[in-house]
């Protein structure tokens, strides 16, 4: 179970959510690598000798490391606010440094559609927050949602499962709001199911098996 969350504070609402995810995910017998990627440092830029040199011998290392947590899991957690409709830019320069071709999807030749790489990833998640209420980002289209629920749902397991957990108006939410999400979060996160083996079948969550 991979969990990246992005935030430049170690002590926003963001990180409480966070804390949450982890709180439901390990009550459900998850292993959890958290990737704070704020708090690791990580560059969302792709430089020049990145787009001249494509390839796995040519990887940055960060994108290397970050590439090899990625196929390790089966389940992907991703914490994070909405901001301008959609992922903050180290989380936006996180799929556009590490979710390329030969991690992510492959191009075959003469093949007209890309392949995807992440069958390993069996459950997809979003936890978020929003500013403005749900009704002002359905008028937006949503864009940051239909990244992670399209283009990244592409790149994994046929089957993948997928949640999109989003606290809207959080600007103008109370004390009590934001608690009772914190709850929602940690409840969702303790019923994830956990991957038996490679058939694809499920369990509920609880106990420690496969490759969580």
């Amino acid at each position: 179970m991979l969990l990246v969350s992005a935030h430049p504070l170690a002590d926003s609402y963001i990180a409480a959510v966070r804390g949450a995810a982890v709180r439901g995910l390990q009550a459900a017998g998850h292993v959890v690598d958290v990737a704070d990627l704020d708090a690791e440092g990580f560059d969302p830029c792709r430089s020049q000798r990145e787009w001249e040199t494509r390839g796995e011998p040519a990887r940055p290392d960060d994108v290397q490391a970050h590439a090899a947590r990625l196929e390790w899991a089966d389940a992907l957690v991703l914490v994070y606010p909405t901001w301008w409709g959609a992922q903050p830019a180290i989380l936006w320069g996180w799929l556009d440094r590490v979710w390329i071709d030969g991690v992510a999807f492959t191009r075959p030749p003469r093949v007209r559609r890309a392949r995807p790489s992440l069958r390993n990833i069996r459950h997809l998640v979003a936890i978020t927050t929003h500013g403005s209420p749900k009704r002002i980002n359905a008028v937006e289209g949503e864009p940051g949602k239909r990244v992670v629920l399209r283009r990244m749902r592409a790149c994994c397991h046929p089957r993948v499962r997928t949640r999109w957990i989003a606290h809207y108006g959080v600007d103008r939410s109370d004390d009590a709001e934001r608690q009772a999400f914190l709850q929602r979060v940690e409840r969702s996160m303790a019923s994830l199911e956990q991957i038996t083996g490679p058939g694809g079948r499920f369990r509920p969550g609880g106990g420690r098996r496969g490759r969580t």
